[in-house]
């Protein structure tokens, strides 16, 4: 599958969160790790919102790049088409991925705080899974807002449950999955960061193998 823009072949692909100036993309064929030569410019399209999407299962999404093989050079799209269909930004750079810049783990952190924030704002989840077009649902991890008698909460969920982490509770011996909420407020949607990024470090991976997926819960109300 490819979108040809002139003589060029631009193919689609999953992308991973911009993570210490690295990100993965996946394609049908392969999946690849980059360095980024605007890691930040990227970083603020990711997750909020802004970026092509394609369609899964149960009216769910995950956000969609297209790649030029040849050049390495990665277009992001808008999510909705425009009069004049422009590319959100100028084609990234995308070369043989080097040593992360910082802590990846650190970073991932504050990456999914921040998309937690924006995700709350447009009333929608996001779920952190394995990257891939034909990737398992479990592992994973959810947050999300719920209104519950006119107050909003914010929750997290984590499958199969974490253990020994010292921030999600230890469950009992069987149970498949935990969840945790309290009263959204800035500090408690950010804390997303550290839920998931605690249960993500279980699941024997590294940063960069990880992909989101969007979604509203009224679609499955």
């Amino acid at each position: 599958m490819s979108e040809s823009t002139g003589s060029t072949n631009l193919e689609p692909v999953l992308i991973s969160p911009v993570v210490g100036g690295m990100i993965r993309t996946w394609s049908e064929d392969e999946t690849r790790l980059w360095s980024v030569d605007d890691p930040a410019a990227l970083g603020a399209l990711l997750g909020q919102g802004l970026v092509a999407r394609t369609a899964l299962p149960d009216n769910k999404f995950r956000e969609v790049a297209f790649l030029n093989p040849q050049t390495q050079a990665l277009t992001v799209q808008p999510r909705f088409a425009s009069q004049d269909s422009a590319a959100l930004a100028a084609p990234f750079e995308l070369t043989a991925a080097t040593a992360p810049t910082g802590g990846a783990w650190e970073d991932l952190e504050a990456v999914l705080a921040s998309i937690a924030i924006s995700a709350a704002g447009r009333g929608e989840f996001w779920l952190a899974e394995l990257g891939g077009w034909d990737s398992p649902h479990e592992p994973n991890c959810l947050f999300t807002t719920v209104d519950e008698s006119g107050l909003a909460n914010a929750v997290m969920e984590a499958t199969p449950a974490p253990v020994g982490t010292g921030v999600w509770p230890e469950v009992p011996h069987g149970q498949a999955g935990v969840s945790v909420s309290a009263p959204a407020s800035q500090d408690t949607i950010e804390a997303a960061g550290i839920f998931a990024v605690s249960a993500i470090e279980t699941w024997g991976v590294t940063p960069w193998d990880i992909n989101l997926t969007f979604g509203k819960l009224v679609d499955f109300a």
